[in-house]
């Protein structure tokens, strides 16, 4: 508690000193600082967001409430020259003291050191927003204008400064609507008989009808929807400025007329027609002028090359949507565009057409590829409880179009050197190490002997992906081999919705050293060990024979005399044996994903992610060796049986440009049945870490309330969420304060763990431990340098009226280093 009252007052203390400051320093005399914008809307305290996007002035950006770049600007001093020339001229003997001491040189130096320290914090920090008269009357103006184009013609905007502290001023702008516009009725007027006759085939889809409130947006939303109806029709030539609108209003009522001529530069409208397309494979802008060499017609498409021909025409087609003998489209266009560029072999796309006589085009098609090969190298330091200290590196070799069609093969080979602090200790600072490589093989189509055609319709960006893996770990953990086998297929069903079907994920699992159990769980060992000490003393436990002392010694019988320590001696027996198991994991997987993001700059937007996995089902229906447990075996391996489903939802609202608040909930849970009685190692859930938990480190909580010791905690059952407001600080600095809270637990029926580790319903919701804290990022703008500093708030593995506070503190905080944002 003397850390937390610590901590409260170093907080307390910063909150003070900011607002201690004077933030009118440089506020000029008979000028004001804007502190706040307040909008009243028909008496009512306005609740739409929106409306401040009109307000041209706004006060100085808060940070927790705070103005911290205004402060940092005012840290700053302006008058830095004249102040450093009068303190000259006054303290004479101070400054012949400074030169005497250093240099002159030296001492010009400290001179423009304090300079360019007081110039970064003036142009690194916010100046203060005076209130400017001019900009109230802009967003007055602004303000009348967005009504008048919501329908309120006679609406009336009035602003009011009130003085809220020295020369401090907050400002009300006080809204009367009036009496929304409504639209009486519509008239046309479409000169070219060619648009009339395709406007009333979709006459019902407008925007604007009667009885509808006067509205531009709905204005907008006609125009984009007609032109978007005649360019989507065969009408090439047609531009939205051929569209107006012209509106008779009174008595609140508005008769509108649309306005639609039948030419554009003296060439009436007409319908045209594709007659020919040509895709150009490898156009460049040097090359341009360069003789076509290699020249092939597929299907009525011409592929043109300057050199010889690399892509394979039946396979190149699958993502181009414009066709010969068919009428002009916009969306055949955009749908090619987006399906060359899909496919990851060019640099750029670029669609052209050209008129041709008798109304017909021809549509050129240019791609510039990327180059054939690539190779990537990159490098990682990690760190956590399990692995204090390593570093690895990953080179990656890539070949695009390896089978001309257009399909991109990657082979990665990577390795890691980690210091373990389990190893001996007279192992070098790198002990342990771990080599790995993956091939995998990403074709633009499903690749099957099924015609997914007939379920799946052009334009879906089907892709199939085949991998293949290995890697092996060497004196760390118990040391494993790891074989990986993936069979993908995945498909975009709309702009929002994503699916992925994984025919088959197995991976082969095969302990080395299971020997090394007990030097690497050396807390385990300990725990014999002080059962040995205290019953059997003449007993020589070595970690080679800790499980014969468990069998040979801790009887039934001793059991019965020392209850508790029996069952921890059973419990490490048993864990010993689920964590050195090895397994065949053969998956069948389906994944659903949407998003309603529109793009990367998209700050308001849901995504959602399902996923159910079913394992082992058909290879134990077809394999029939058995071990002597009655257990299903292949490669002298059991066969893992479970199901697992996945739950993951996220939320980001868009408070302000400069602040966000994010927020991400996840429900996993594997139930094992038929071979198996526990879930693999590798497929279970853990919590903690900096994507995850992060009071916590990896694999240090859980399950349940419960205090294994152990350096791996698994579950079968996770719950987490996370509430996160992220906020700029300065420039490309990034705040963000979270709120984490998840547990893991054991739902099976299994007495290898005690009682508060498993989930027996709502009552083990307490279980679940709550970590706040705050972060910081730096925005590269490519990449996001992430150090979040994690506190532990509520344990709920600590006695009653402990749990709460009780290590929240420094000393026991969490530091997270990441990359890029933790959701």
């Amino acid at each position: 508690m003397k850390n937390n009252f610590i901590i409260l007052i170093i907080i307390l203390s910063i909150t003070l000193s900011f607002s201690a400051c004077n933030v009118v320093k440089y506020v000029p005399e008979d000028e004001h600082l804007l502190v706040k914008n307040a909008v009243t809307v028909n008496n009512k305290k306005n609740v739409d967001s929106e409306i401040s996007d009109y307000i041209v002035q706004r006060p100085n950006q808060l940070v927790l409430g705070v103005p911290l770049q205004l402060h940092i600007h005012n840290f700053g001093n302006k008058d830095f020259n004249n102040d450093f020339e009068s303190w000259k001229a006054a303290y004479p003997k101070r400054y012949n003291l400074t030169s005497t001491l250093f240099s002159d040189k030296q001492a010009r130096g400290l001179r423009k050191f304090k300079y360019d320290g007081n110039q970064w914090l003036l142009k690194s920090g916010e100046e203060p927003v005076i209130l400017d008269n001019k900009k109230t009357k802009q967003t007055i103006d602004n303000l009348v204008q967005h009504y008048f184009n919501e329908g309120y013609f006679k609406a009336t905007v009035n602003s009011e400064e009130k003085e809220v502290a020295n020369k401090k001023v907050k400002v009300n702008y006080i809204i009367e609507t009036g009496k929304p516009y409504m639209v009486d009725s519509v008239k046309t007027n479409i000169a070219s008989t060619v648009l009339d006759s395709i406007y009333l085939q979709t006459k019902e889809e407008s925007f604007i009808k009667k009885g509808n409130q006067f509205k531009l947006s709905s204005f907008i939303e006609e125009q984009n929807r007609l032109t978007n109806l005649f360019r989507n029709s065969g009408v090439y030539r047609f531009n939205k400025n051929a569209i107006t609108f012209e509106a008779d209003s009174s008595n609140y009522k508005a008769t509108i007329e649309l306005l639609i001529n039948d030419s554009i530069a003296n060439n009436p409208f007409k319908i045209q027609k594709i007659k020919n397309v040509k895709i150009y494979t490898d156009y460049s802008f040097q090359a341009k002028d360069a003789p076509i060499t290699d020249t092939i017609t597929y299907k009525g498409y011409q592929f043109l090359s300057k050199s010889k021909l690399r892509y394979n025409p039946k396979y190149l087609l699958n993502a181009v949507f414009i066709e010969s003998n068919q009428l002009y489209n916009d969306d055949s266009r955009e749908l090619s565009r987006k399906g060359l560029r899909s496919l990851n072999n060019f640099r750029s796309v670029d669609i052209k057409y050209d008129e041709l006589e008798n109304d017909e085009l021809e549509a050129s098609i240019y791609l510039t590829p990327l180059k054939k090969y690539g190779i990537g190298f990159n490098t990682e330091l990690t760190h956590s409880n399990v692995r204090p200290v390593g570093t690895l590196a990953k080179i990656s070799f890539l070949n695009r179009n390896a089978f001309k069609g257009a399909e991109t093969l990657k082979l990665s080979v990577q390795g890691s050197f980690i210091d373990s602090k389990d190893a001996a200790e007279d192992e070098g600072f790198f002990d342990a190490w771990e080599i790995g490589a993956d091939i995998s093989l990403d074709i633009p189509r499903f690749l099957s002997p099924f015609n997914f055609k007939k379920f799946l319709a052009k334009g879906k960006s089907p892709k199939t992906t085949f991998t293949l893996g290995t890697s092996l770990q060497k004196n760390i953990g118990l040391d494993k081999q790891r074989f990986t086998g993936i069979i993908d297929y995945n498909w975009q069903a709309s702009k929002t919705t994503k699916h992925s079907f994984q025919i088959l994920n197995a991976q082969f699992i095969k302990n080395l050293n299971p020997d090394q159990y007990f030097y690497v769980y050396t807390y385990e060992y300990g725990e014999l060990e002080d059962i040995q000490e205290a019953y059997f003393p003449n007993y020589p436990l070595t970690e080679d024979n800790a499980l014969d002392f468990i069998n040979d010694e801790l009887t039934p019988e001793f059991g019965e005399e020392h209850p508790d320590d029996y069952e921890t001696a059973k419990n490490i027996e048993s864990r010993y044996y689920i964590i050195t198991e090895n397994a065949f994991i053969p998956t069948i997987a389906y994944t659903y994903s949407y998003t309603n993001r529109k793009n990367f700059k998209d700050n308001n937007f849901s995504f959602f992610r399902a996923r159910i996995a079913a394992a082992g089902n058909i290879t134990t229906a077809i394999v029939k060796q058995k071990d002597s447990t009655n257990v299903k075996t292949l490669f002298h391996t059991p066969i893992s049986q479970y199901i697992r489903t996945d739950l993951e939802y996220k939320k980001f609202w868009e408070i302000n440009v400069e602040s966000i608040l994010a927020f991400r909930s996840f429900l996993g849970v594997a139930i094992p049945y038929g071979n198996s009685e526990t879930i693999p190692f590798s497929r279970s859930y853990f919590i903690g870490g900096p994507n995850d938990l992060r009071a916590w480190r990896v694999y240090d909580l859980g399950p349940g309330s419960s205090q294994t010791g152990l350096e791996y905690n698994v579950g079968n059952l996770k719950f987490l969420t996370s509430l996160e407001y992220r906020f700029e600080i300065l420039n490309s600095m990034k705040g963000a304060l979270f709120v984490d809270a998840g547990n893991i637990w054991d739902i099976t029926d299994s007495d290898l763990n005690p009682s508060e580790a498993k989930f027996t319903g709502f009552d083990s919701l307490k279980d679940i431990a709550i970590g706040s804290g705050f972060g910081l990022r730096y925005d590269l703008s490519f990449i996001l340098i992430r150090l979040d500093l994690g506190f532990k708030t509520y344990e709920p593995y600590l006695e009653n009226g402990d749990q709460w506070f009780n290590n929240y503190n420094f000393g026991h905080a969490v530091y997270n280093f990441g990359i890029s944002y933790p959701f």
